[in-house]
C-alpha cells in the first residue's frame, strides 16, 4: 500500500459520523487522519485519543491507531469479530454466553473459529457475509479487532473496547506505554500502520467492497438487520432477551399513539418507562434526603452550630436537582399525553460534546410540514444511527410538538429499534 497516495485533512462529513459511532467518549479526537477517497467510498488511517475516566485513581489519555474503511453504498448489520486471545477475550465470551448474547458459530471453520469469536444479533445474515474468500482473506492476514457497523468497519490491533466509554469487561488488550501526565500510548509508527492499513483492506476488503455481498445477506432474512437482531435476541432467552422484551418499543404502539386522541390515555408501559421512567428513582430518594439534610442544618444554625450551614446547603442543592428532574419528568409527560403528531423529515444530525450514561448525545433536527418552526431533538447513540440511515433514503417521519412551545418536541420513532432501515 502506497500511503503517498493518502492525504492528511478533515474527514469528510458523513465518514466522520460512522467513524464517531465506534466511539462513546464525549472528547474523542482525531489526530493527522490520512484519507484516500475513491468510487467506493474512502480509506481512512487515524490516531484517535480520548481521555479514560477510571473509578479509583487518576484517569489517564489513550491513544489507539485504527483503520476506518467507510463504504456508503454498502449496507452491512453491525458485528464484530475478535481473535481468541488472552484473559479479556475469554471473559467477554464467557459473560455474552451467561447472559444469553447472540453469537455466531462457523462450525465448519475449525481454523477460523480457533482463532476468532464473530459477536454478533445477526447470525444470519452475517453468516452469509462469511464465505470462502471472507474467512480466507481474514485468515491471511494477523490478528486484527474488526466492528463492521452499516456502513464500513472499524480495524485495529488491539482492541478499542475498554478503552472506551462503554466500559466493557474486555479492557485494553496489550499493556500499551504509559508516558508522561498517564497516557497509555497504543499508537502505531509509519511502518505499523502501513502493516495495519494492508491487512485491513486485504481481510475486510471482500466484506465491505462489494455492495452485492451486503445485499445478498440482507436478502437471506427476513425484514431489515433491526428485526432480524430483535428476533434473535428475544427468542434466544436469557437475561439479555427478557431485558429487551420488557423494554422494546414497537411501530404498532406508536402508531396507536400517533392516532389516538388527546389527552391521550393507556400509555403503553414501555414508552413511559424510555420517555420519563428513568426519573422515578432520583424523585424517591433526592427529596427526602434534601429535606432531612435541611432540616438537619436549620436545627444545626438555630443551636449556634456553623456546620450547619453545609447541611442546609446539601439539602438545598438535592432539592435543587429534584426540581430540575420533576421538571424534565413534567414535560415528558405532557409531550405523551397532549403532544401533537406532527408529520417532518429529518434534515440534519450532529453530535455533541455531552454523554448521559456513557451514552454519545446527537442533536437530530427535522422540519416540520405544518409551517412550524424545526424542532431539535437530543437523543442517544442507537437512535441518532437510526436518523442517519432514514436520512439517507427515507426521511419521512413524525414528531409529538408541545402545542404551548411549538420548539419543544419527540422523536418517538427514535426509540423504536425495530423500525431501524438497513
Amino acid at each position: 500500500m502506497n500511503l503517498d497516495e493518502f492525504t492528511q485533512g478533515e474527514i469528510p462529513k458523513d465518514a466522520l459520523a460512522e467513524l464517531q459511532s465506534h466511539f462513546d467518549e464525549a472528547d474523542v479526537r482525531f489526530e493527522t487522519p490520512r484519507i484516500l477517497e475513491h468510487g467506493l467510498g474512502c480509506d481512512i488511517l487515524v490516531d484517535v485519543e480520548w481521555y479514560e475516566h477510571d473509578s479509583d485513581r487518576p484517569g489517564h489519555e489513550v491513544r489507539h491507531t485504527v483503520v476506518f474503511l467507510h463504504r456508503p453504498a454498502t449496507k452491512l448489520p453491525e458485528f464484530e469479530i475478535r481473535p481468541r486471545t488472552g484473559i479479556p477475550e475469554k471473559a467477554l465470551g464467557l459473560l455474552a454466553s451467561m447472559l444469553g448474547m447472540p453469537s455466531l458459530e462457523l462450525e465448519d471453520e475449525p481454523e477460523f473459529s480457533d482463532r476468532y469469536s464473530v459477536m454478533t444479533t445477526n447470525a444470519d445474515s452475517v453468516r452469509v457475509l462469511l464465505g470462502r474468500e471472507s474467512i480466507d482473506s481474514i485468515l491471511g492476514v494477523d490478528d486484527l479487532f474488526f466492528k463492521f457497523s452499516g456502513r464500513g468497519v472499524l480495524v485495529s490491533r488491539l482492541s478499542v473496547d475498554g478503552s472506551s466509554g462503554r466500559r466493557s469487561s474486555t479492557g485494553v488488550t496489550g499493556t500499551g506505554r504509559m508516558s508522561g501526565g498517564r497516557r497509555r500510548d497504543h499508537g502505531l509508527d509509519d511502518a505499523a500502520s502501513r502493516s495495519l492499513l494492508e491487512d485491513a483492506l486485504i481481510a475486510a476488503g471482500p466484506i465491505v467492497d462489494d455492495p452485492e455481498v451486503g445485499r445478498r445477506a440482507a436478502d437471506a432474512v427476513e425484514g431489515t438487520y433491526a428485526e432480524e437482531a430483535i428476533r434473535n435476541i428475544t427468542e434466544k432467552g436469557g437475561f439479555v432477551g427478557r431485558q429487551m422484551a420488557k423494554m422494546l418499543i414497537t411501530g404498532d404502539m406508536l402508531d396507536e399513539l400517533r392516532t389516538a386522541s388527546t389527552p391521550r390515555r393507556d400509555i403503553p408501559r414501555q414508552v413511559a418507562r424510555k420517555a420519563w421512567g428513568g426519573t422515578t428513582m432520583p424523585l424517591a430518594i433526592a427529596p427526602a434526603f434534601g429535606f432531612c439534610f435541611a432540616g438537619m442544618g436549620i436545627f444545626m444554625i438555630i443551636g449556634g452550630q456553623t456546620e450547619g450551614l453545609i447541611f442546609a446547603g446539601v439539602g438545598l442543592l438535592a432539592l435543587l436537582v429534584s426540581a430540575f428532574i420533576l421538571r424534565h419528568r413534567m414535560i415528558r409527560k405532557n409531550l405523551i399525553t397532549n403532544g401533537i403528531a406532527v408529520d417532518g423529515r429529518i434534515t440534519g444530525v450532529e453530535r455533541t460534546n455531552t454523554t448521559v450514561n456513557e451514552d454519545p448525545i446527537s442533536k437530530v433536527t427535522i422540519e416540520t410540514r405544518d409551517g412550524g418552526e424545526p424542532v431539535v431533538v437530543k437523543m442517544g447513540s442507537q437512535p441518532a444511527t437510526q436518523a442517519r440511515r432514514m436520512m439517507e433514503s427515507n426521511p419521512d417521519t413524525w414528531i409529538l410538538r408541545d402545542p404551548r412551545k411549538p420548539a419543544r418536541g419527540l422523536w418517538l420513532q427514535g426509540w423504536a429499534i425495530e423500525l431501524g432501515l438497513d
